[in-house]
């Protein structure tokens, strides 16, 4: 079951985490029946997901069979030791983190135009400091490259997000989370903290 403090009805928080994020698993039916999972590189723009590929292969099968996919992008923040808030029982660790999934339809770009401003925002996300000539369709160098690539676009039909920053603890068990994470002060515990403070503020 859902935690629903942990639920996140914001769609432009759920879209600005989308943003900083770069990978993600998509889970669609395969050909044999059996659920699939494929870690993909990702963009997402006007209410979209877009990923490349090959032309041929396992996704691209299943998905002209039945374009019915889930997109999931997570990012764990940080573990936090039971020992935080109780020094007897294991039961209070556990991890703080963002997720979101989206649900919808995939379907294969053709439209040059589209398929080159998708390539370009992910080549964007990937590679910031740029080094290339724009990614055009007008532009005959990349004229057989966009040919040769499958570009796809998963349309969502529904969004949900996850993020779990202690929202379920009373203020004195997230204190000692809060200075746990402080004396700790490993790589994104202070960001954990940032964050534990904007969506779990106290009561």
């Amino acid at each position: 079951m859902r935690r629903k403090e942990f639920q996140v009805e914001d769609e432009q928080a759920c879209e600005a985490f989308l943003g900083e994020r770069d990978d993600g698993v998509l889970t669609f039916r395969g050909e044999d029946g059996w659920p699939k999972a494929v870690p993909l590189n990702y963009a997402y723009a006007d209410g979209a997901v877009y990923f490349h590929g090959s032309k041929k292969g396992e996704k691209m099968s299943g998905l002209a069979a039945d374009p019915r996919a889930e997109f999931v992008v997570f990012q764990a923040h940080a573990f936090i030791p039971s020992h935080f808030s109780d020094p007897y029982l294991a039961c209070p660790a556990t991890v703080y983190f963002r997720s979101v999934r989206i649900r919808g339809t995939v379907a294969q770009v053709e439209d040059p135009e589209e398929k080159a401003t998708a390539l370009a925002a992910l080549l964007a996300k990937m590679q910031p400091e740029g080094g290339h000539a724009p990614i055009r369709a007008d532009d005959p160098k990349y004229a057989s490259s966009l040919r040769g690539v499958s570009v796809l676009r998963l349309d969502a039909l529904e969004m949900s997000g996850k993020f779990k920053f202690g929202q379920n603890l009373k203020d004195k068990m997230r204190g000692k989370v809060i200075e746990g994470l402080e004396e700790r002060n490993r790589e994104g515990d202070s960001e954990t903290v940032a964050f534990m403070r904007a969506f779990a503020p106290g009561d």
